[in-house]
């Protein structure tokens, strides 16, 4: 760096303080906990507020240097995506003061819309979200070393997840008398698994993504990716699944469009069927009603049939490696995926399905028969939510007061629900019902500028294309779960990253 000018020096430093900050949320705070599951939540909370205080300090020491030596406008490129952010975040803090419950005080006596109901989901925790997307996206990161320690961290978590499997209390997360065998919905540093679905959504996505279409891409990637992959397998978190699904096809879309891509791809789908066959020849006691951890577990022949076409796939992969084949336009690649869409939904429509199953429920869903027990009594809460938020529209009821107002609206209507619901289980409509409609389009306009800009790029831009899924993943699994501190401020951090790859046009790999 001798013959670099003072300027370029501060630069190419403050590239790799942004890669420092993106290693510390996807690699660090992924494994931040106090040794207990009974205080995972405020553990990760608490996490999150030391974080976001080293990216806001990073973010303001960045922008004072470049204010310094005048380079503010050269180097920091604001664009449409900050302003709908601004908005965004400036709509929920209307909706703190504003909100029909926003005087509300929780169990503690605090204000609920400040502090949150019981997921520390409130004004604050708010706050720290925008500052985290703020800073990570001023400045882009040298994405293949956000990767490196990514992968590290998510194979040590399916480590953790695998010896919790076989009886082994690590770090003592389990309380005295509880184990997987108990409370299998607590697993890893992260805790409940619908919360793991969205950790691994957006590392997973990221790292397959990375090997896929970047030249430099690490096998660590592809290791700790397909670990990802096992990891949603034997969780069985259905959004999850979806995602997993959602990633092998756009996966599936890249390699059309780049031939050098292909054999990769098919590396990725071949190990992906392997792991579907062990999966079925797996049987998990607290799954599968089985006294022990078992292998194999019923085995059958047609569970070997995942294995054989994963095999093919792997040896199609050696084949395009040296006859990769021409590229695709983008025009075929967008029809290609619009027809396999629709073969996909006309096979769900008509396909005979078992009654009560989950794909039966999607079924009667097409076919227009939706019943509020469906998806975990998710229909359930999502049609009282619409319901209650026509009161709302505006400011809705003030961040994290889902569960006071929902319970007030039921009571008033005379409805209930087996389950006692503190948010609906949909991010967009935890935004419309905390936060109102405006807030919901001005969310819904950021995230989809981000991704339709970083989509655009990405064909002749690989560096995209590891946080423009994972990003992209974590929103489809979101359709499902909600926003909550153990996971969301890495979605913040993946999506500024994203951003600022978007508007860093001079980005690339270093050697």
């Amino acid at each position: 760096m001798l013959h670099l000018t003072k300027a370029q020096k501060e630069t190419h430093w403050s590239g790799w303080v942004a890669t420092a900050l993106g290693i510390m949320w996807l690699a660090l705070f992924p494994l931040w906990q106090d040794g207990s599951f009974t205080r995972i939540t405020h553990s990760k909370w608490m996490g999150m507020l030391v974080l976001t205080a080293v990216t806001a300090a990073a973010g303001i020491r960045m922008i004072a240097g470049l204010v310094r030596r005048g380079e503010y406008r050269q180097q920091v490129r604001l664009g449409a995506v900050h302003a709908l952010a601004l908005a965004y975040f400036l709509l929920v803090a209307a909706s703190a003061i504003f909100g029909t419950w926003a005087d509300y005080l929780n169990e503690s006596n605090q204000l609920t819309v400040l502090w949150g109901a019981k997921r520390y989901e409130g004004l604050y925790t708010q706050l720290c979200y925008a500052a985290v997307f703020l800073c990570m996206s001023l400045q882009a990161v040298r994405i293949d070393r956000v990767l490196d320690a990514a992968g590290d961290t998510l194979l040590l978590f399916c480590v953790i997840v695998c010896l919790q499997y076989f009886g082994i209390n690590v770090l003592g997360l389990f309380p005295e008398g509880r184990s997987i065998r108990t409370n299998y919905e607590f697993q890893g540093t992260i805790g409940n698994i619908d919360m793991v679905s969205g950790y691994v959504s957006i590392v997973m996505s990221a790292l397959l993504g990375g090997f896929v279409k970047l030249r430099q891409g690490s096998w660590l990637w592809l290791v700790s990716g397909l670990a990802g992959i096992l990891l949603m397998l034997c969780i069985e978190v259905q959004s999850g699944l979806i995602v997993v699904a959602m990633l092998l096809f756009c996966l599936l879309l890249l390699a059309l469009h780049d031939p050098l891509a292909r054999w990769r791809t098919m590396l990725v789908l071949g190990g992906s069927l392997l792991l579907v066959t062990a999966r079925l020849l797996t049987g998990l006691p607290w799954l599968d009603g089985v006294d022990a951890l078992t292998f194999p577990h019923a085995p059958a022949a047609w569970k070997l049939l995942p294995a054989l076409f994963g095999l093919a796939c792997i040896a199609g992969a050696a084949l395009l490696h040296r006859y990769p084949g021409r590229a695709m336009r983008l025009r075929f690649v967008a029809l290609t995926a619009c027809l396999l869409l629709l073969a996909v939904l006309a096979a769900a429509y008509l396909a005979p399905l078992p009654t009560g199953s989950g794909a039966w429920e999607i079924q009667e869903l097409l076919h227009g028969r939706p019943q509020d027990a469906y998806g975990s009594e998710r229909i359930g809460i999502w049609r009282l939510t619409l319901e209650m938020s026509r009161s709302s529209l505006l400011f809705g009821t003030g961040p994290d007061t889902f569960l006071y107002a929902m319970e007030d609206h039921m009571f008033q209507t005379g409805q209930s629900l087996a389950q006692r619901f503190d948010n609906p289980h949909n991010m967009l409509l935890s935004i419309l019902s905390n936060n109102g409609l405006p807030a919901l389009l001005a969310f819904v306009l950021l995230c989809g500028w981000a991704v339709i800009s970083g989509l655009r790029r990405c064909w002749q831009d690989g560096l995209l294309v590891p946080m423009l899924l994972g990003c992209g993943c974590y929103l489809a699994q979101g359709m499902f779960t909600f926003s909550i501190c153990l996971v969301t401020p890495m979605f913040w951090a993946a999506l500024g990253m994203l951003t600022a790859q978007v508007y860093d046009r001079k980005e690339e790999m270093c050697p």
